[in-house]
């Protein structure tokens, strides 16, 4: 091909992003080779053209401001090179969103690309998991785990992320659907939502039924009577699904209330509250560890290591020999131990701010308002507080917040035509 045409493409930035996806089912190492490549094709991009993204005072102050901190964080840390690494490792996931924003910007139906993309690749891996689910196997030899309630894992193989990963994406594939008739959008929807409760992941059922109820209630789609009936058809569902399934309810309804203790269940299940389950036991290890490390945290990444000291032995739960873990299973409990006071903060009000300009647009730029009504959903999703979740900084869960970031900037990019 001309170097011409190169150009023309962007050096081909754009198709290593429709490989995101794909390279999330093959692994961790694939992603991390494909954020690598395009990191290096995004600041070939830059350097190319001269695009000067230093530009704004407040981006400078913004850069100068981060890195002061993580430099704190990484000199105070429990273990510096491993939050010295961590750190370079969230530099590839901040030029993805960057790439992903400088496509957006510049490269005609960008995201309705990627979102189609997303869309034919979840449909393929739905088909993979139904196909797991009724002959025990899937595709690629795959069986389900039978000893943890029936769970499914479709082509992640050891990796029970399915449904997690399908209810994430799946909200944006709708920028592409969004432009089709409302009859596929509505069925893919509960398709979406049957495929990840028969998952068998809780966590990842919950926020995908909370996010499609938000969705529903938001998008200017349907008139009123269609979202009450859109509603009612998702609770239908689920309860059918139950119903079907007696393993389902066992392990979304009676475990998670023997879990909390709000009924009697089998020695392994046997709590007086949350606290009492191996995540409860993780949620009050983070909380301790930021007395320890009140300002700056234990440092980046750390909390598989400061977890395992003798003094955490002393957390108020039953499962305290199971207190460890790569990382808390919340977010902004990660953020709280690993990171301290101060991130915590500017967490909160990045998230507030990012919400307010969502619903901003949301409610008074009516062309872009169903495009808002996506985001807001997905946003809700990847970071209300109150759930079990991924590592914010890890390779596989990192690329699914950055994404959204990216889809943010773009949105707000798109409505007042500048830079946050």
């Amino acid at each position: 091909m001309l170097l011409t045409d190169l150009k023309k493409k962007y050096f081909f930035l754009d198709w290593t992003i429709y490989l995101l996806p794909i390279s999330m089912i093959v692994g961790n190492a694939a992603i991390n080779i494909n954020c690598l490549i395009i990191s290096l094709l995004y600041l070939g991009n830059i350097f190319n053209q001269k695009i000067n993204i230093l530009s704004s005072i407040k981006i400078k102050y913004f850069w100068v401001v981060f890195f002061l901190f993580f430099f704190l964080n990484i000199y105070f840390s429990v273990h510096q090179v491993i939050s010295l690494i961590s750190f370079i490792g969230i530099l590839k996931y901040i030029f993805l969103a960057s790439a992903i924003f400088y496509c957006s910007k510049n490269i005609d139906f960008f995201i309705q690309k990627f979102s189609k993309i997303i869309l034919i690749t979840l449909i393929l891996v739905s088909i993979d998991v139904l196909i797991q689910f009724f002959l025990g196997k899937d595709i690629f030899g795959y069986s389900m785990n039978v000893s943890h309630g029936k769970r499914l894992s479709g082509p992640f193989g050891d990796e029970y992320i399915v449904g997690s990963y399908i209810g994430k994406f799946a909200l944006i594939s709708l920028f592409f659907l969004k432009n089709q008739k409302k009859f596929y959008e509505y069925f893919y929807l509960l398709f979406v939502l049957c495929i990840v409760f028969l998952s068998n992941e809780r966590s990842a059922s919950l926020m995908c039924f909370v996010s499609i109820i938000i969705y529903f209630t938001l998008t200017p789609n349907y008139k009123l009577k269609i979202k009450f009936l859109s509603f009612l058809g998702v609770i239908i569902l689920i309860f059918s699904l139950f119903s079907a399934n007696v393993q389902l309810k066992k392990h979304f309804v009676d475990r998670t209330l023997q879990q909390f203790g709000l009924i009697p269940g089998n020695s392994d299940y046997e709590h007086n509250s949350f606290w009492d389950s191996r995540w409860g036991a993780h949620f009050l290890t983070a909380i301790e560890i930021n007395k320890n490390n009140r300002v700056l945290g234990s440092g980046l990444h750390t909390f598989r290591i400061e977890c395992k000291d003798q003094k955490y032995k002393k957390i108020n739960s039953v499962r305290v020999s199971e207190r460890c873990n790569t990382h808390p299973h919340n977010i902004y409990l990660e953020i709280w131990s690993e990171l301290g006071i101060l991130f915590f903060i500017f967490f909160i009000i990045f998230n507030i701010y990012f919400l307010f300009k969502l619903f901003k647009v949301y409610f008074f730029n009516k062309e872009y308002q169903q495009e808002a009504s996506i985001i807001i959903s997905l946003y809700s999703m990847l970071f209300f507080p109150i759930q079990t979740t991924g590592s914010l900084f890890s390779t596989w869960n990192g690329v699914i917040y950055w994404i959204c970031i990216a889809l943010c900037l773009d949105l707000f990019y798109k409505t007042k035509k500048q830079f946050i």
